[in-house]
């Protein structure tokens, strides 16, 4: 089942005294977290839209501003919300393309039907992405080739299936 709403970053700092925060960004690349025009986060129990005024690249960070908070007094209560944009807001994909968010759980099968476990989390590394996938017989990491070692992804049904041997 998808999520209806999506993580794509959490509030780690402030820059500033006008009201700009730091973000750590979840996107790839991070600096895809500056398309989005608004936010989600929780507090209290309830869900709030902050609507951005700016956001910017500055040196290392991601930085935004809100409309309204206009101090750092006014978005010191913000520091660590975590940030996120409902599934409608996501980029449209090719059809080739799948949300890391989506991987998230899925069954691993390899190519002979043997349950390698599930999806716990996924990583770049300089060659390709890897799949860390926790089974019975402990962490396995997987390439996330769809070149050489996936085979198939089907959401619909939670699994994918991979080119890998058990051991």
């Amino acid at each position: 089942m998808q999520a209806e709403k999506i993580v794509v970053g959490k509030i780690n700092g402030f820059h500033g005294v006008k009201g700009f925060i730091k973000v750590f960004s979840e996107t790839r690349p991070r600096e895809g977290i500056l398309h989005y025009k608004h936010f989600l986060i929780q507090r209290n129990g309830a869900w709030e839209t902050l609507e951005v005024e700016v956001g910017q690249k500055h040196s290392k960070h991601i930085l935004f501003k809100f409309k309204g908070l206009d101090s750092r007094d006014a978005v010191e209560p913000l520091l660590g919300a975590v940030l996120y944009v409902a599934r409608e807001d996501l980029p449209e994909l090719a059809e080739d393309e799948i949300y890391w968010v989506d991987l998230y759980g899925l069954k691993v099968f390899n190519h002979e039907d043997v349950e390698l476990g599930i999806i716990e989390d996924i990583f770049e590394t300089g060659a390709n992405d890897v799949l860390a996938v926790k089974g019975e017989k402990g962490e396995i990491l997987i390439p996330y080739s769809m070149e050489y070692i996936v085979m198939e992804v089907n959401l619909e049904e939670g699994y994918i299936v991979v080119d890998w041997d058990e051991e």
